[in-house]
C-alpha cells in the first residue's frame, strides 16, 4: 500500500535521492561529544575555559597597555581587545586540545 502525499519520499516532485542529498552536511557531525572535563563535579565544556582564559588575558592587555600608556594610541579600543582575547583564547584551545 502506498501512502499519498506528503508520507512518500516522492512527495511534490521530489527524487529519491533529494532526502540523502539533504542529509549529506550531517555527515559531520561526531557522536563522541565535545572535549569537556570535571570540574567541581560537573562536566564544562573546553571552550568555557578557553572563553575565560581570553577574556582574563584582554583586561590583562589592557592593564599592561595603560600602564605603557599604548592605550591613548589606540583606536577603536572594544574591537582591539576583543579581537585580542579572541586570538589568545583560540591558540589556548589550540595548545590545550588541538
Amino acid at each position: 500500500m502506498k501512502l499519498p502525499g506528503v508520507f512518500s519520499f516522492r512527495a511534490h516532485g521530489a527524487p529519491r535521492w533529494g532526502l540523502a542529498l539533504l542529509m549529506v552536511p550531517l555527515q559531520g557531525c561526531a557522536g563522541i561529544g565535545a572535549p569537556s572535563f570535571p570540574l567541581a563535579g560537573a562536566y564544562f565544556p573546553a571552550w568555557l575555559i578557553c572563553l575565560f582564559i581570553g577574556a582574563v588575558s584582554a583586561a590583562l592587555l589592557r592593564l599592561v597597555f595603560l600602564i605603557l600608556h599604548v592605550d591613548g594610541l589606540l583606536r577603536y579600543h572594544l574591537v582591539t581587545y576583543l579581537s585580542m582575547g579572541t586570538m589568545i583564547g583560540l591558540v589556548g584551545w589550540l595548545l590545550l586540545y588541538g
